[in-house]
């Protein structure tokens, strides 16, 4: 959660820097902020999803129409979606400018800038079309990743609250229907996100992939794709997670979303160690594949038999990246 805490604070000091630099030198900042998302993973996803919500954007035209000095400015995009794609290709086309590819020699922040606004001076001329024409990409990408952070919150707080207070209940209610008893932890998870984080996780929709267990906020353009899966070591061990996973990244990309949420219930006296594809101290671990980061949050669900004090050394199963990519691998 703290990566993208601190991702957002990055994405506004970026533009912080857009704001302030010195007219002579905004293609190099351009240039230095596209290369920075670049190699943001969670922001290029972020970006490719919402190309994904309008993909037939003429960005020919809204590049006329910034230039049109003496025109009147409207964004041919409907959704903020679709304007924060509109941005990112104009910061792209500054930035291959600026890098001499495809430079016809005129200076596109010169062309832009001076085209949209009517101020004099040319530091207010960029400042304005900053805060007009730029903020919105960053504005989009901030608020998407800090929704991303809430929902890591709420299933951190969700990780303590079962550890701490209900493994006991819980469990018991497993046991008397182990058959059924997943959903027993996926109803408490569902009435969790429910309360705590106001996600509408009851209703089960059909998928062109089946039925999701948590779908949540249906009734918004924005879904919460979220799973939980048992993890009993035998029956449903390695194999069961894999299949998890790739089910879960069906769900995610059935409704257009890249991130998702498999919440896993160990009923083992083991810990459960996750591979990851961020950095090795995150919490909590995800790995990305086919457009989509799942985020893996680990619930330790099995009742202590004894106190911490009084328990013997802590073994751990190693679950690797093979071992979800590949689910006929997993044992």
């Amino acid at each position: 959660m703290r990566y993208q805490q601190d991702l957002q604070v990055a994405v506004r000091e970026r533009f912080r820097r857009l704001m302030i630099v010195p007219w002579g030198t905004a293609s190099r900042e351009v240039y230095l902020v596209v290369d920075w998302i670049d190699r943001q993973p969670a922001l290029r996803a972020l970006l490719a999803e919402a190309e994904r919500a309008e993909p037939d954007l003429d960005f020919d035209a809204f590049q006329t129409s910034l230039s049109n000095r003496y025109g009147t400015f409207s964004w041919p995009s409907r959704t903020e979606e679709g304007r924060a794609t509109l941005v990112w290709k104009l910061m792209r086309h500054i930035a291959e400018a600026d890098t001499g590819e495809g430079n016809t020699g005129e200076d596109p922040v010169r062309r832009f800038a001076l085209g949209y606004s009517r101020a004099r001076n040319l530091q207010d001329c960029w400042r304005e079309f900053t805060e007009d024409i730029l903020q919105p990409l960053f504005d989009f990408l901030s608020e998407r990743v800090g929704a991303e952070s809430s929902v890591l919150h709420v299933l951190e707080r969700y990780v303590r609250r079962v550890e701490w207070f209900d493994r006991e209940d819980l469990y018991t209610r497993f046991q008397a229907d182990t058959r059924n008893g997943e959903e027993v932890y996926n109803l408490d998870l569902q009435r969790f996100l429910f309360l705590e984080g106001n996600y509408i996780t009851h209703a089960k929709p059909r998928s062109a992939s089946g039925e999701a267990d948590l779908i949540g906020d249906l009734d918004t353009d924005d879904p919460l794709v979220c799973d939980g899966k048992i993890f009993d070591g035998s029956g449903r061990g390695k194999h069961y997670l894999a299949k998890g996973f790739h089910q879960i990244i069906q769900y995610a990309q059935d409704y257009n979303k890249n991130v998702a949420y498999l919440v896993v219930f160990n009923i083992t006296g083991r810990l459960l160690q996750f591979p990851t594809d961020g950095p090795s101290d995150a919490w909590p671990p995800y790995l990305e594949m086919s457009g989509v980061r799942v985020y893996f949050v680990g619930v330790r669900a099995l009742p202590p038999a004894a106190t911490a004090s009084k328990a013997g050394r802590a073994t751990s199963v190693r679950i690797t990246k093979e071992d979800l990519v590949n689910p006929d691998a997993a044992s």
